[in-house]
Formats: C-alpha cells, structure tokens, sequence
C-alpha cells in the first residue's frame, strides 16, 4: 500500500461532468437537484452500513462498524429530509422549517459520530449495542422535530434562525476536531483511506459554513451547500465502499497487514517461551476462546490443544461458571489488572496456583497444580484445628510456656475460668511475676525432670488465683518444640473442690459420730417420752368418754327442769292467767319463750359436739338436689315470703351426705333469714373455679356484713350487729366451719353491709 491518493482522469471527468449535470439540473428544477443529491447521500450511507454490519464478525476495523451504524441512522434522517423538503408534498401543512430542523439532527449525528468513531480503534464494540442505542437516538430526534420540541431553524421570509447558524458553526468544529482526531490516528489506517476520509469531513465543513448564508431554501448558498456535501459523499464511497468492494483488505486496520509477518514471529518466540516453561498457560482472547494452549496446560487440563483452540473457554469448562475462576478472569479483564489466586477444580480433582495478566488480545493466564502441597496443608492446619480445640474446650487447665524462663505463650479457657487471669494478661509475661506458682521450687524441679528426660505425671503442686486463692492441682508436662525453642506444655487437673471436700469429710465424720452418740441419747429420751404420751393419750380417751357422758348426763339433767319450769309457768298462766296484770303475763310469756329457746340451744350443742365425733361416711352427693330440697323446706315454714332461689344444675361434690345437708341447712336457712327484711329476696347456690378447684356458694341480697368481721364469722356463740332483730344462736356457722374441716376443705366469706353476702366453701 502507498501513503499517496491516486485519483484517475477518468474519475476525475466523470466526478466533474456530475457536478456539471448536477448544477444545470439546479437551474431547470431545483427540486429535482435536491433530490439527487440526498438520495445519492442516502444510498452512500446504506452502503457503508451494509458493508460494516457484514463485515462484524470478521478482524475489520471498529472504525468502519462505527462508521457504518452511525450513517444507517444518519441516512435516515437524510431521506427523512428530502421527503419534507419544500415542494415534495409528502408532508402537507409543514413549511421549510421541517427539513431543516431534519438536517441540522443528521449533521449534528454525523459530526458527532466521526468525532467518536476514531475514539473506537483498539477497542471493544458491541454492534448490537451500538445500533440499538443509535436507533433509539435517532427515533428521539426524529420524535423532537415532529412533536414540536426541537427549535425552529428556518422562517419563511426572515430565513435561518439563530439556533440553525450556531448549530451550523458548531457541526463545523465538531468536523474540525473529528478531522484532527482522524489524522492523529492516522497510523491505525492505509494512508489512501486517511486522505479520502479527511479531504470527504473537510469538505463538510465547507458544506456546512455554505449552509449558514442561504436565506432561501432554493437559493445559491444551498445550492453551493449541497454539491460540496456531493463531493464529500463521494469521497466516503471512494474510501469505503469502493475500497471494501475492490480491495477489502487496504480497509482493515493497517497494523493487521503490516504486523502480520512480526505476530507470526513473534507467535512462534511466544509459543517456544511458552512450552518449555514449567507452569501451564493458556491464551483467550476478549470472547474468551482459547487462542494458544501449552503442553502443560494440556496435561493439567486434561484436554488436548485442537480440542480447545477457538473454544470458549465457559463452554468447555461450564462448572467453572460462577466459580472463583469465572469471577476472577472478569475482574482481571474489567480492571484491566493481573490477579493471583489459589482455587480448587472439583471436575479434574485438583488445586490450582492460578496468575492472570489482561493484554489488548485478551486474558493471559499461568497456573500451577498444587494440589499435593494443598493436601499437606489441608492436613497440617486440620491437625492444629483439632488441637487448639481440644486445647481450649478441655475441662483441665492446659498452658504452654517456655522451658527456659515460664514465659506464657497460651492458655485455655479452663485455665481463665479456674486461675482468674484472662488470657490477654498472661501471655508473654512469666509465672514468676504473676506469682502463680505457690512454690518455685516446684516449678524448677519440672524443669529439670523434663530437660532429663523423664516424665512428669499427676504430681501435687499449689497455684495461686489472680484473687489470692489458693488452687490445688494434679499436675502433668511434657516438652514440646515450637518456632525451634523448647517449650513446656501443662496439663492441670483441678482438684481443688475435692481436697476441700475430702477434709470436710472427715470433719463430718467425726461430727456425725459425735450426733450419732447425741441421738441414741435423744432417741431413748424419746422412747421415755412415748410412753408418756401413750399414758396421757389413754388418760385424754378416758377423759373424752367422760366428757361425752357429761354432755349427755348435763343435757339431760338441764333439760329436765326445763321442762318443768316450761310446764309449770303454762299451769300458772292457764289457771291464774285471766286474773294476772299484763305486765305479769308478759312475764310469764317470756319464762315460757325463754325455756324453749334454752332447750333448742342443748339441742344445737349436742349436735355440734356429734358433728365432731361422728364418723365420716364418703359418697356421691348431688348438691344442686339437696339445695333445693333445703329450698322448699325454707318456703314451707314461710309461705307468705317472695324470694327467689336459683340453683345450679349438676353440682356434685364428694363427702357425707348428711353432714353436707347440715351445712346447707344452716347456710342457705342463713340466707333466708338475713334476707327477711328484703321484698325481693333473691338466694342462689352454684359453683366456680378458685384456685383450680371447684368452690361451692351461696350469694344472697340480704343484709350483708362488715368485711372487718369477717374472722368472728365462723366461731362459736359470736353473732354480728345486723342492724335488724334476727333471731339466732351463733353456732350455725360455727357448725357449717367443723363440718368443712372434717372434709379437708375451706370456708370463706365476702359481703358488703347492706349489699348482701356470698360463702364460698371447697372440700
């Protein structure tokens, strides 16, 4: 290839007689001059793109696929604008603002696009990418115009706009500094492409400061516009679609033809370099396919080179995907820097010491199989995992420290739990300034029993804790070498709770021997005072018979009188009652009342001394059933009372059928006496929870009680202040209380005075 443009007279009379035609065309119709002229535009630029897009897959240069993208788009804006331009009709209701607004978005893409596309050499270009984002531009631009946002660029009658001539001037420095950025990377082209290229974006400058003067879209600056931007097109064709169709190869970058000859050399040095090297390489290139794999590669890799060559290197190896490896030559590649790494490869069983280099071709990668010296370590770090966990989680105190001098080097848990010190206080300072050896000498004779050799098991040593505590030991060492320097390592076992224990032992032998003697002393102070206690039990039984025959005889013998006294006072008021003053009967009326409440109270007495005598007969009995029976029998004695009584039904409970009825008896016969003064009474009997058992009670609206009273409830002959006249002994009661001790049960009582009472019971 030659650095100089060579252009034939023959190209050089056709390319005039073109313009020649192209001018008179002008004068005849205008409108057909325009449309020439952008339409050979328009097929220059689909030309270059159809070249560039088919030509992707092979080594071209990124150039020419920038190029040729950036121009399908440019191109079609450029038909877009011949098809608005004035006259065309092909969009009524629009001026000539319209394909002006169309020109300056082609100009600015295309000026834009050659300022870019020389940034492209040595590069990466994803066409794809690229042409989905410049349609995606394109398709903005165009929506801009049509939708009214882009600024106006030509009035009728006035001529261009401010934003038109500025555009204008600043496309053209935007050609300029695409012109100086070509030339600057002139070495990267054939120098005949590089002229046409320059000499086409010059004349596009010139073009667009033409462009900047018309008043008139049919006037000469546009005419003078439009065949420089003819001549410029034609210059693209010639440097490349012309050159792509002829000689394809002078297009390509010009270091691929002048540099082939020195890769190959070099290629043949590299792959020399490369197999007699010990570490296996491999080479990818940017779509990760392999480009050179040496003989150690292939061995490590267990693949032959033809296998792999042009393979990607993801399809060939997919359990790699993912994988340190996968993450590592992305980061080498995007951070355009080398990494190391160690990484095992489960599919080929092996350890791999793994360097990769990124280079403009791709990723350079050395690896090293390491999989022998990973098993050692593996092994050896396995081992010390193992022991320093059995160090640490061993119940014993376990150090290790200097021959020489006892300097600390580690402890265990055990030891911070037991001595007191915490690790970090121990370490590097030695037992004689912590003063943990009670004794030194003891210290000292271990270190000359395991510098001679001999063993060291279980001997009694004394250690003091960090609080003063004295700490006794079963003490066991051995010599070990670490970093080349004889070391000790302790093992003590803690004996010191069990010492302590040992001589409380003995202590509370001696004790226990001395409460043995005490106690067979107390024991046969006991069985004296036994049979004392038998001999006061017989005298208390003989006592309670006599008592209990007393009661009978003291009942009997009170109530014999009684009666007599009952039965003469109604002879004397039946035979002198009709001649006695009222005050005098009434007398007689009160011996008579006062001798039968006397007789009920011996009565209750006896019944009260039974109840704790009588022996308990357990069963099933139906409270609810009994309840109101205890009901009836209340309005039987009062007929003329309204009172309601509501009962629970299927409350049982399980005791003595008839101590139980004594007890409601007395409770709900109390309910209705204290509820006597109410007009509406109201008495219910039923069952709840307290304290997870069942708690039997009978509520009712009477007259209710103090809550300060509530200890004088239940015992004997103790009879509250109502504040009404209720007839009464104070044992019912008293009498219910003995008949819930006898079931094991409780009795209570809550009532407000005024506001009624409640008495819970549970058995």
């Amino acid at each position: 290839m030659t650095d100089k443009t060579t252009i034939s007279w023959p190209v050089v009379a056709v390319t005039t007689g073109m313009l020649a035609g192209l001018w008179v065309t002008s004068r005849l119709n205008f409108l057909l001059f325009h449309a020439l002229v952008e339409m050979f535009s328009v097929l220059v630029s689909g030309g270059i793109f159809v070249i560039a897009w088919n030509s992707r897959r092979f080594p071209t240069s990124p150039y020419l696929l920038f190029i040729g993208i950036a121009h399908l788009c440019v191109g079609g804006i450029d038909l877009l604008h011949t098809l608005a331009y004035k006259g065309m009709g092909v969009f009524p209701g629009n001026d000539a603002n319209l394909p002006t607004q169309l020109w300056i978005a082609a100009r600015y893409l295309q000026s834009i696009s050659l300022l870019v596309a020389p940034l492209c050499i040595g590069r990466r270009l994803w066409p794809r990418a690229t042409l989905a984002a410049y349609l995606a531009v394109t398709a903005a631009l165009v929506a801009s115009i049509f939708g009214g946002i882009f600024p106006p660029c030509f009035v009728e009658g006035v001529g261009l706009t401010p934003c038109k001539i500025v555009s204008e001037y600043l496309i053209s420095l935007t050609l300029v500094a695409a012109l100086l950025l070509l030339r600057k990377k002139r070495a990267a082209f054939d120098g005949r492409i590089v002229n046409l290229l320059s000499t086409a974006i010059a004349l596009m400058v010139v073009a667009e400061l033409a462009f900047t003067f018309y008043v008139d879209v049919y006037g000469l600056s546009n005419l003078v516009g439009h065949l420089f931007k003819v001549a410029a097109v034609f210059l693209i064709y010639k440097g490349t679609v012309e050159t792509s169709l002829t000689r394809p190869y002078e297009l390509l970058f010009r270091e691929l033809t002048e540099s082939e000859k020195a890769l190959r050399e070099s290629h043949q040095r590299i792959s020399s370099i490369m197999e007699s090297i010990t570490d296996a390489f491999f080479a990818l290139d940017h779509g990760w396919n392999f480009t050179y794999v040496n003989e150690e590669a292939e061995r490590l890799l267990n693949r032959r080179r033809d296998e792999l060559i042009g393979r990607n290197v993801w399809t060939m190896f997919p359990e790699a995907v993912g994988s340190t490896f996968h993450e590592q030559y992305h980061r080498a590649v995007s951070e355009k820097k080398s990494v190391s790494f160690e990484e095992y490869y489960p599919p080929l069983g092996r350890w791999f010491d793994v360097r990769a280099y990124p280079a403009g071709d791709g990723l350079s990668v050395f690896f090293r199989d390491i999989t022998g010296r990973m098993k050692i370590e593996n092994t050896l770090r396995q081992s010390e995992e193992k022991f320093a966990k059995a160090f640490q989680t061993a119940p014993t105190i376990m150090i290790i420290t200097t021959l020489s001098d006892g300097r600390y080097l580690e402890v265990n848990e055990a030891f911070e739990k037991t001595v007191g010190w915490r690790r970090e206080e121990v370490l590097g300072r030695t037992s004689r300034e912590m003063g943990i050896w009670v004794d030194q000498d003891q210290r000292n004779e271990v270190v000359r029993t395991t510098e001679a050799g001999e063993k060291v098991i279980n001997w009694e040593i004394i250690l003091r804790g960090k609080s003063g505590e004295t700490i006794e030991g079963l003490y066991s060492a051995v010599g070990i070498e670490l970093n080349d320097e004889k070391c000790l390592l302790s093992i003590v076992r803690d004996v010191t709770a069990r010492r302590r224990a040992e001589r409380e032992v003995e202590i509370l032998n001696a004790e226990l021997t001395e409460r043995a003697r005490e106690l067979e002393e107390i024991n046969c102070e006991l069985e004296a005072t036994v049979e004392q206690l038998e001999s006061v039990n017989r005298e208390l039984e003989a006592a309670n018979r006599e008592l209990e025959s007393f009661s009978y005889t003291v009942s009997h013998d009170l109530r014999g009188p009684l009666t007599n006294i009952n039965s003469l006072a109604q002879v004397v008021l039946e035979l002198y009652g009709p001649g006695f003053e009222p005050k005098c009967r009434e007398f007689m009326d009160d011996i008579h009342h006062e001798t039968l409440r006397m007789d009920e109270l011996i009565g209750t007495l006896l019944d009260f001394a039974r109840i704790a005598r009588s022996d308990l007969r357990p069963e099933t009995v139906d409270l609810s059933a009994m309840a109101r029976a205890v009901a009836a029998a209340c309005r039987l004695k009062e007929p003329e009372r309204l009172v309601t009584f509501v009962v629970a039904d299927g409350i049982t409970a399980h005791g003595d059928s008839r101590l139980l009825r004594v007890a409601l008896d007395n409770l709900l016969g109390n309910a209705w006496k204290y509820t006597g003064t109410r007009e509406e009474a109201r008495i219910e009997f039923g069952v709840t929870k307290h304290e997870g058992r069942p708690a039997y009670f009978v509520r009712d609206n009477g007259v209710g009680f103090d809550m300060a009273d509530v200890d004088r409830l239940f015992a004997p002959f103790a009879r509250l202040d109502s504040g009404a006249p209720f007839r009464g002994e104070g044992i019912g009661l008293a009498t219910v209380a003995r008949i819930i001790q006898r079931h094991n049960g409780r009795i209570w009582a809550e009532g407000e005075k005024g506001k009624g009472a409640t008495f819970f019971f549970s058995l």
